[in-house]
């Protein structure tokens, strides 16, 4: 970007609306998402421009009696640290500090020859403008380092964690899974009576349930290291809900539960990773069933929505579910890693923040709706990304149904 140098002195009023072309000029520079060095060699370009230097240094302040330059303008000798080079010879510096004297950030040092005439109040003032803005850009580029700095620190000890956890996940496994064949060896030694067959039951029980938590918590950290990798495929999502709600439907059958769907037909084909999408539906199906009531209902939707902000182009599949539990009362809490409703005594689980997490490594979200004692509805928003060539809905259909059949 071309910086705008003021006219001669002139013409006041043009000099005015050159300097104001100028500031704008640089704060674009400063507010916008570009190198900061950048900016900072468009202040040190304007300042010698605007002056009679031979040559423009910005330093910026790396240790208490230290500065490197990071911009220059004018002589190419002018690069040297020691300002010794010929072309400055007999040159005298004005420095002018960047940041209050307990935040120096670094120096603005202008190179003048020694015949030239003191500085008059409109350059001090221009100077003054442009030290300004070199001494945001100075601070927002330190700021940036130290958040870089502060990103790899943090990717650091979350790698760590992952490490840590899955070897302790495979090692608790590993003796969890001795465990289990002791109690599968009880189960089969001799007459056992009902009160030790519950007993051997529970414990076997209890195994998986901590399997599976040790595997969610390997689940959780592999995601928030990066280390879960989506494999996009065509996929019939409404095909794949229809299935879910049936297998479900057959399970928990005996309890009582009403199942109301209406999956339309006409979805559009897109490319998702079908495994996490399913392994979503399932603890979005999962958690309605546990949380409604004996009699009561679970109504699952599916429709096509925009994006809900109106800077969002694409349009959405949107897979809804709802149970008639007891609400929940902490919209922001549901989705953290250690948190359930309480009920019945149940303990924390990770199975919710894993779901919105996947969902938004597929490209899209998930949202709850919810009223206390009125049940909640969860949406998986998934991205509508038609994929290259895709398998017929009736195939499909008419396999799943076989299956289910079967």
């Amino acid at each position: 970007m071309r910086i705008p140098q003021p006219s001669e002195p002139t013409d006041p009023e043009a000099n005015l609306r050159s300097r104001l072309d100028e500031m704008r000029a640089l704060s674009r520079s400063l507010a916008g998402d570009g190198d900061m060095l950048v900016a900072l060699q468009q202040v040190a370009d304007a300042v010698r421009a605007g002056t009679d230097s031979i040559a423009v240094h910005i330093e910026r302040l790396s240790e208490p009696d230290a500065g490197v330059i990071v911009a220059t303008a004018g002589s190419q000798d002018a690069s040297e640290t020691d300002a010794r080079a010929p072309e400055l010879e007999g040159s005298n510096r004005i420095v002018i500090a960047l940041g209050r004297r307990s935040e120096r950030v670094g120096s603005l040092v202008l190179f003048r020859r020694d015949s030239s005439p003191p500085v008059d109040p409109a350059m001090l003032e221009r100077l003054t403008d442009l030290a300004t803005f070199a001494t945001l850009a100075l601070k927002r580029t330190a700021l940036v380092d130290q958040i870089r700095h502060t990103q790899d620190e943090c990717r650091r000890i979350v790698e760590d964690k992952y490490r840590l956890i899955s070897g302790v996940g495979e090692e608790l496994k590993e003796r969890l899974g001795a465990a289990a064949e002791y109690v599968q060896l009880l189960d089969t030694e001799g007459e056992l009576n009902e009160r030790e067959k519950r007993y051997i039951e529970r414990s076997r029980r209890s195994i998986d349930a901590v399997v599976r938590v040790i595997n969610d918590l390997v689940q959780l950290s592999r995601i928030d290291t990066g280390n879960l990798a989506m494999r996009p495929e065509p996929a019939h999502v409404g095909v794949l809900l229809r299935g879910i709600v049936r297998d479900f439907q057959l399970s928990v059958g005996t309890i009582g539960l009403d199942f109301d769907v209406a999956v339309p037909d006409d979805l559009p084909v897109i490319n998702t990773d079908l495994d996490y999408v399913r392994q979503v539906l399932d603890t979005l199906l999962s958690n309605a069933v546990r949380y409604s009531p004996v009699g009561g209902s679970v109504v699952v939707r599916a429709d096509i929505r925009p994006g809900r902000r109106k800077s969002d182009p694409l349009r959405y599949v949107c897979l809804s579910i709802t149970d008639s539990g007891p609400g929940v009362g902490d919209h922001d809490l549901i989705f953290e890693e250690v948190y359930r409703v309480e009920r019945r005594g149940e303990k924390p689980g990770f199975r919710l923040a894993i779901a919105r997490r996947i969902a938004r490594l597929l490209g899209g979200e998930l949202t709850l709706e919810t009223r206390p004692g009125m049940g909640s509805t969860f949406t998986l928003w998934l991205p509508d990304v038609p994929p290259d060539s895709v398998p017929s809905y009736s195939d499909l259909k008419q396999e799943t149904d076989l299956a289910l059949l079967g």
